[in-house]
């Protein structure tokens, strides 16, 4: 019996598993996802993968899908919020597409930064909250506990802080040199407006707890609140006394005051003829024969 000789088998192919995932790109997959989450409703889950052709795409993960028109709304959100940090995005009503770096976008975030760090020179908003201690009754927690209460309405407030978590440890860089810089500036500018935000809480953190020595004293919470606010009033104001006083300069579009911290403001009220309000003379009817008397006085 003859057997016709076995054919010969061409070795089994193997296919190259997935490629795993650059380290940049799980950094931006993870501030992605955080920024997401925070846009999403609660208990609604977000799916983050990697764009084959490079980028991420953001979908709603949930067994039964919103209808299309709340899809499309939640994905514009988190497209506008992504791209905030400098992202091109594109979003519809199934998904939501994260790309490259954007030049407007990072110039429109490098706005936004200087026009929170010009709000934050404003100590006078979070100095009212913390003495009002955001509502909270020094009768009915712990000092210390009360403190922190008023500390976090304060930080959620600013909304900043919380932001700026979600970009921690996200190292930021474009082989593009106009990019390259705006990050930089951008990076730059954040550490500034995360400085702001901190002696906001600090300020926040003190007064709140002077407010409840002082309730402690006397168990008078109106007369405690004002006492305080009487007490910080001169330094929270420093920076607009000095600049009022101040020679005028001549307006350079983009040019502005640099941040005065709280130590600045302290060093300032103690200066003489700024710590202190010039008293405003009573108005005198300039005599006869001399004229512009009123005026050179001032």
């Amino acid at each position: 019996m003859s057997i016709e000789p076995r054919a010969r088998v061409a070795q089994e192919r193997v296919l190259p598993g997935p490629v795993p995932m650059s380290p940049e790109t799980a950094a931006q997959q993870r501030v992605v996802q955080r920024i997401c989450a925070r846009v999403a409703p609660d208990g609604m889950d977000i799916g983050v993968a990697e764009l084959p052709p490079g980028g991420l795409q953001v979908w709603i993960d949930t067994p039964l899908p919103p209808a299309g028109q709340e899809s499309w709304v939640l994905h514009h959100q988190m497209a506008r919020e992504v791209a905030l940090v400098g992202w091109h995005c594109e979003a519809d009503a199934d998904r939501l597409l994260v790309l490259g770096w954007s030049a407007a976008c990072l110039q429109n975030r490098v706005r936004l930064l200087q026009s929170g760090l010009r709000r934050l020179a404003d100590f006078e908003p979070t100095a009212q909250r913390a003495v009002r201690l955001d509502g909270h009754d020094p009768d009915d927690e712990p000092a210390a506990r009360l403190v922190a209460d008023v500390c976090a309405a304060i930080e959620r407030r600013l909304r900043w802080p919380e932001r700026l978590a979600e970009l921690k440890g996200f190292e930021r860089s474009s082989g593009l040199p106009h990019l390259q810089l705006l990050l930089a500036q951008v990076a730059g500018l954040e550490a500034k407006v995360a400085g702001a935000c901190e002696e906001h809480l600090v300020m926040a953190r003190v007064l709140a707890r002077a407010v409840c020595e002082h309730y402690a004293l006397h168990a008078d919470l109106v007369r405690a609140q004002r006492e305080v606010l009487v007490e910080t009033r001169r330094w929270v104001h420093a920076s607009s006394m000095i600049r009022g006083s101040a020679t005028p300069r001549p307006s350079i579009p983009g040019a502005g005051r640099p941040h005065m911290g709280l130590a600045e403001r302290r060093i300032a009220a103690s200066v003489i003829n700024h710590g202190v309000p010039r008293a405003t003379p009573a108005a005198v009817t300039p005599r006869a024969g001399h004229p512009g008397i009123e005026e050179g006085a001032r």
